[in-house]
Order: structure tokens, then C-alpha cells, then sequence
């Protein structure tokens, strides 16, 4: 479902006052250029002491622009359950309006809910939480997950294991997505986790949850769309609506489309023999000549070969460093259609048990609720 999102208000549409209807001047200058200033609000030591959850606040003044924006960022299940392991349902939309605006008037801002419920969303977060089963791991799955090839396959600038393998960050300026062990993040110090915009209460969940009879695993991954651009194309793509406003995005269909999408074109279409259950070479070998009698056995070593490489430690990735240094990249395009057709073939029915899982979870949505 969702979890961060960032709405974009006019200044014309918010009044600045105190809980006392005092009026407040504007915030302290955190920057300014020739072309903009930029004001911040985040949240203060005495409210963060009250255990509740507050937005970020910025506002721009531009140049060429008549009227100053105010950007408001938040985790929406942080709002309502103080952490993000817990997440919504479509019927908690009314809440959350109530306790942003609640929230933004401890904070000195006033703003009409159908201002906030209509506001322009610059920026969104879909996530879901896969609770795993039958002995999995998040580590064992970030492990495989991270043999793929990406870069031909999608525009990410980096790809990349933090946190010893707990977590696979893909990123672009543009988007990003991300799986990572959401129980060990919880015990993560600020600096290395994952979700640095923690409440004092989800930093004690590790060890409420540690403790627990029913504790298991849990993967998360995250769709970040971070720039409007980006999440327009995306929505176009999916015939959704674009330029849409924060009652437009708060759905759960949608997020499971968003996930789906990338799950789908980026991770699993082009990778599927990374998530096969694996075969020894000589029994590879046979299926593989099975559905395609009339290749020659220089080819069936050939396809053997590289099948097993993309399930090796770091599959896909150190292959693709290895034949690029004797290489063009042409020539690696042609080696991974290949291994991707004949993949396909040889996966079918043997994919692992957690993929079905991920994908059931995330199609057939069921908010998690720790303490439910």
C-alpha cells in the first residue's frame, strides 16, 4: 500500500498560527539562490518528545513563480500506527486526512481538508510487506534477487547490497526500488538503515517482535517514485490517471499495479532462471535439449552454461563485468536474449516457492497488522 508521499499546497490555501491562533512568522531561510529561497519546518525536539509523528515541511519561493509552494512529506501508516511495518486499507483514507491535519496544526500550518485531500502529489512510495514461509529468509532472497541483470533492462544508475545483504537498493534520481529485510532494519542504527524517518516506537518493535512465538521474516519492497515525471509515466503506462491528487493515489489497487509492474518488467520476465529451482548440470542439460531437440550440442553446453552461471553467488551481474572487459555491449545483448529465451522454457513449474508467495501477497492485498 502506500507509505511516504509528498503533496505540493499554495501558500494561498494554508494559514500559518500557533495551537493559540497566534500568527507565526515564517520559517528560518535554509537556502537561497539566485533562482529560489527555501524555508524548511521539521519537526522539533519537544514535538518528536510527544511520541506522535510529524510531517516535513518545505516551501519554495521561485523566481519566475507568482506564488510560494508548500511541500508536505510523511510516512501515511506512520501517521496512524507510528511505524510502517503496519499498513493501510483504502478505509483508513478519512483517518489519515484527520491526523495529517491534526499533526500540521501542532506544527503551526492550518490547512482545510479538502485542500490536503485534493493537493498535488510530487512524489509517492508504494510498498508492501511479504510475510515469508516455510523456512525462507529475506537474506536467502536478496541473494537471489541480486544475481539479475539490470541495466539493460531498466534505467537504474546503481545497484547495490548494503547493510551485508540485507538490503538491494536499485536507484535513479527518477525512481527507485528497493527490497530489504524489514525486521533486521528495525534494529539498524539511523545511519545505516533503510527507513531513517523512525517515531520512538518503531525502534522498539525489533525486540517486541524478537520475542514473539509467531515471529517470521519479512521482505519488503518499495517503489519509489520521486520525481512527478516519473510517477506520470508510470501512471500512464498503467491507463491511470496522471497528475493525480492525494485521494487519487491512496488505493491499494493501484499500489498493486505499481508493484506488479515492476515486479514483473524489471525483476522477474527477463530474469526467471535466477528463481528456478535449481537442477544439476547433466539434468539441465536434458531439459533443455527436451524442448529444443534440434539444437546442436555445441549450443545445448552453451545454454547449460550460462543458466548456471545466472544462478551462481552473484549470477548475472559478475557475468555481465567478466564478458564486457573482453567485450562490446552488443555482444552481451545478444548472450542475455538468448539465456532469457531459454530460460523461460526451462523455468516453467520450477520457480521457487517464494515467488509465488511475493506475488499472491502482493495481488491478493491483506494489510499487515502486527498486533492483530
Amino acid at each position: 500500500m502506500i507509505d511516504t508521499v509528498c503533496l505540493s499546497i499554495p501558500e494561498r490555501n494554508i494559514i500559518l498560527m500557533d495551537e493559540n491562533n497566534n500568527m507565526i512568522p515564517n520559517w528560518n531561510l535554509y537556502s537561497r539562490t539566485e533562482h529560489y529561497t527555501k524555508h524548511v519546518r521539521n519537526p522539533s525536539k519537544s514535538e518528536k518528545d510527544t511520541g506522535l509523528y510529524f510531517p516535513r515541511i518545505t516551501a519554495y519561493s521561485r523566481k519566475y513563480q507568482p506564488e510560494q509552494q508548500i511541500k508536505i512529506e510523511f510516512s501515511a501508516p506512520k501517521l496512524l500506527f507510528l511505524n510502517n511495518l503496519d499498513e493501510l486499507a483504502d478505509k483508513d483514507f478519512d483517518q489519515v486526512i484527520d491526523t495529517l491535519q491534526d499533526r500540521l496544526r501542532r506544527m503551526g500550518v492550518t490547512i482545510f481538508k479538502k485542500y490536503l485531500i485534493e493537493a498535488p502529489v510530487t512524489s509517492v512510495h508504494y510498498s508492501r510487506n511479504i510475510m515469508l514461509s516455510g523456512g525462507q529468509t529475506s537474506t536467502n532472497i536478496l541473494s537471489q534477487i541480486g544475481r539479475i541483470d539490470l541495466r539493460k533492462s531498466f534505467d537504474f544508475a546503481r545497484a547495490r547490497y548494503i547493510n551485508d545483504g540485507q538490503s538491494l537498493c536499485c536507484h535513479t534520481s527518477s525512481h527507485e526500488l528497493v527490497f530489504y529485510d524489514k525486521i533486521a532494519d528495525l534494529n539498524k542504527g539511523k545511519k545505516r538503515a533503510i527507513d531513517r524517518d523512525r517515531t520512538a516506537y518503531q525502534t522498539s518493535l525489533f525486540d517486541e517482535l524478537k520475542n514473539r512465538n509467531d515471529a517470521r521474516e519479512v521482505l519488503r519492497m518499495e517503489v519509489r517514485l520521486s520525481k512527478k515525471q516519473k510517477m506520470n509515466s508510470v501512471f500512464r503506462q498503467l491507463k491511470l490517471t496522471q497528475n493525480p491528487c492525494f485521494k487519487d493515489i491512496f488505493s491499494s489497487k493501484i499500489s498493486n499495479e505499481v508493484l506488479m509492474t515492476y515486479w514483473n518488467n524489471i525483476v522477474k520476465s527477463k530474469n526467471l532462471a535466477s528463481f528456478m529451482l535449481e537442477l544439476s548440470p547433466i539434468e539441465l542439460l536434458k531439459r533443455i535439449s527436451a524442448n529444443k531437440p534440434s539444437t546442436k550440442p555445441k549450443q545445448l553446453i552453451f545454454l547449460t552454461g550460462i543458466i548456471l552461471m545466472a544462478q551462481s553467488s552473484n549470477g548475472l551481474r559478475e557475468l555481465r563485468e567478466v564478458i564486457c572487459k573482453k567485450a562490446d555491449t552488443r555482444t552481451w545483448s545478444r548472450l542475455i536474449c538468448e539465456y532469457r529465451s531459454i530460460s523461460e522454457i526451462v523455468s516453467a513449474g520450477r520457480l521457487r516457492n517464494w515467488v509465488k508467495d511475493l506475488e499472491y501477497q502482493i495481488n491478493n492485498y491483506k494489510p499487515l497488522r502486527i498486533n492483530k
